[in-house]
């Protein structure tokens, strides 16, 4: 590897688990934009609203992310942020700094309700102070099993407005968004098969997009949303197949084995799937137009599955991967050629999605007869559950 490459340099923060700190922070904010120097690791910042709820959901979002360290007083703080909800949707930031402090920044930003108007003036304090894109104002799809059957719902990320899109009282499975988060794709036995329906949110209709004989599972948009990859078993094996914006279906694979699991690259050219072909499932990648597949060596497991391609770093890819008795989140750099566990759950952790930081992603924690969804910060390592007393849910799949 060059050690001169951007990208290597990049991988390697990214890999490395915060161990190296820069040295002290010097920020400014000046004309509404911000001049980093050397930023520590961790940014002391101190957050605050005069609504004790908005005062809450600041300190669980800054905590979460892992890039800020909240404390108690502004003399303690790099930077103060203040966050107060405007009427039904919108809400006011301001940045501060200093003792007595001193205004850098204020704006209004606008949400699609109170909550999300507070999201958004969060990921603007994120940009603002860390140059680096938030993820609080996305919307989560998954699946919970909370009312007895498993359905399609949405989400903000901490869980505090929820929706149920179907009642179909029937197993679904595997809800992904389009990249404009005005439809989703997902797997239903509502005909009493295993068939990709297509959500329409905008005009709130449904159609049936995959109903063959067999098996129809995983679909998932190209990261421009003109093309779906799913697995179809048909008349044969499990086979990843590519569905065009006409709705033309190409088998991309035919192979002896089963395949599972598609996921599109950053730039929409490959397709990473894991595949049973050689004996125990392991990692693949092929052009999204077809032709040779490649195994990935990753070398972690005899095991490995539900590969997600992380969308800031092509190098980086993160899969479940068998470990003793259960199963864990890994990553694989094709960089270095070499995989690493990120989680050591008492428990399964499995479903690994990125954000769109490439630094973040959602995962499920299934212990027992409990499953939450949990966000790690894969700096830190530290993950937390954002789902709250919810105990049934599962499959998360994020759009911003």
């Amino acid at each position: 590897m060059n050690l001169l490459n951007p990208r290597s340099i990049q991988t390697a923060l990214l890999i490395m688990v915060a161990t190296l700190f820069a040295s002290t922070a010097y920020s400014q904010i000046s004309g509404g934009s911000v001049q980093v120097g050397s930023i520590p690791a961790s940014t002391p910042v101190m957050v605050r609203s005069g609504n004790s709820n908005t005062a809450a959901l600041l300190q669980t979002a800054f905590t979460i992310h892992g890039g800020f360290s909240v404390v108690p007083t502004a003399g303690e703080a790099d930077f103060v942020v203040s966050v107060d909800p405007i009427g039904p949707r919108a809400a006011r930031l301001a940045i501060s700094s200093g003792v007595p402090e001193k205004v850098l920044f204020t704006e209004t930003l606008q949400g699609s309700s109170s909550i999300n108007a507070i999201y958004q003036a969060v990921d603007r304090a994120i940009y603002k102070t860390r140059r680096t894109d938030g993820f609080f104002s996305g919307k989560i799809a998954f699946i919970s099993e909370e009312t007895g059957s498993t359905e399609v719902c949405v989400s903000d990320v901490l869980f505090q407005e929820i929706a149920m899109l179907t009642q179909d009282r029937v197993s679904a499975v595997r809800p992904r968004w389009s990249p404009d988060g005005n439809s989703i794709v997902y797997t239903s036995y509502k005909s009493g098969f295993p068939d990709i329906y297509r959500l329409d949110l905008l005009n709130k209709r449904r159609e049936v997009i995959a109903d063959f004989k067999g098996l129809n599972m995983g679909a998932r948009y190209s990261p421009d949303g003109s093309k779906i990859a799913m697995i179809v078993s048909g008349n044969s094996n499990a086979d990843v197949w590519v569905r065009s914006a006409s709705g033309q279906m190409k088998n991309l694979t035919k192979s002896r084995g089963l395949e599972a699991a598609p996921a599109w690259s950053p730039d929409g050219t490959r397709i990473v799937f894991s595949s049973d072909e050689r004996g125990g499932p392991q990692l693949y990648v092929m052009p999204a137009h077809g032709g040779s597949y490649r195994r990935l060596r990753t070398d972690i497991s005899g095991d490995c599955a539900e590969p997600d391609w992380n969308p800031e770093f092509d190098n980086l890819i993160a899969f479940t991967a068998a470990q003793g008795s259960g199963t864990q989140i890994a990553i694989f750099d094709s960089e270095l050629g070499q995989s690493r566990f990120i989680t050591s759950e008492n428990g399964d952790a499995i479903e690994p999605q990125w954000l769109p930081d490439g630094r973040h992603l959602l995962y499920t924690y299934r212990r027992a007869n409990r499953s939450v969804i949990k966000i790690m910060d894969t700096l830190s390592g530290k993950s937390y559950v954002v789902s709250g007393s919810r105990t049934k849910v599962s499959q998360a799949s994020y759009v911003k």
